[in-house]
Formats: structure tokens, sequence, C-alpha cells
């Protein structure tokens, strides 16, 4: 009897480990892809001082319909399973993301561009284990 109360309070230890390393709403603690958008949008507006009025207004659109298929693409990908045509899609969506991109900045504000997208994506292949992979 010790030993089944002793496990069942194992147990209920071990879920709430669980739980309670997600942020709210059983998300991961730096959140999700809308968090990421929202942090590579604010990084472009602080580090690229010279962008008119039209520039943001077009990185505007163009962030938020990556946001809208992003949300779209993923919906659809996780009732598939299939990892790798989920990277490909994903690798498709933001290669398209930075040709529009680059289509609004001149090369100078492209180059700082390049530099914070290239972060996020160095910071999320080390959390997933991907840059092991490839060495």
């Amino acid at each position: 009897m010790k030993t089944i109360k002793f496990l069942a309070v194992v147990a209920f230890f071990a879920l709430s480990f669980n739980v309670f390393s997600q942020g709210p709403g059983g998300r991961r603690a730096g959140g999700g892809s809308d968090e990421m958008i929202k942090r590579e949008k604010q990084a472009l507006y602080e580090k690229v001082e010279d962008l008119s009025s039209d520039q943001k207004l077009l990185l505007d659109g163009i962030y938020e319909e990556f946001q809208v298929t992003l949300e779209e693409t993923m919906k659809e990908l996780r009732s598939s399973g299939d990892r790798e045509s989920r990277r490909e899609k994903m690798e498709a969506i933001r290669t398209e993301k930075d040709t529009l991109v680059k289509d609004v900045l001149n090369e100078e504000q492209y180059k700082i561009y390049e530099s914070i997208s290239q972060t996020g994506a160095k910071r999320k292949g080390k959390e997933s284990g991907l840059e092991n992979k490839k060495q």
C-alpha cells in the first residue's frame, strides 16, 4: 500500500514538472510562432533605423500574411505527421517571406534582416538538436 502511494506521489510530481515547464496554454516558454514573428519584426525595426513609413507598412503586411500562412500550414501539417514534408513546406514559406522582404529593403537593410533571421534560425536549430545532426 505504501508503495502504491509513493508511486502515485512520484507520478504526480513528474507530471506537474512537465506541465509547469510549458508556458500558458501548453505552449513552450519561448512562445509560439506569433511570438517568434513579433520578436523578429521588433528586432528588424530596432536595428534598421532608416526604415521609411512605406517600408514599415509593407513589412507589417508581409509579417501579418506570414503569420496567417504559417498558422494555417501548421494546422494542416500537424494532421499529416510527415516531419520531412512539414520541414520542406515551412522552408518554402520562409523563403517566400525572405524574397518579399528583400523587395522592400535596400541592400544594407537586407543584410541586417539576414543577420536577424539567421540568428533566430541558429537558435531554433540548437533548441531542436538539428545543429548536431548537420555536423
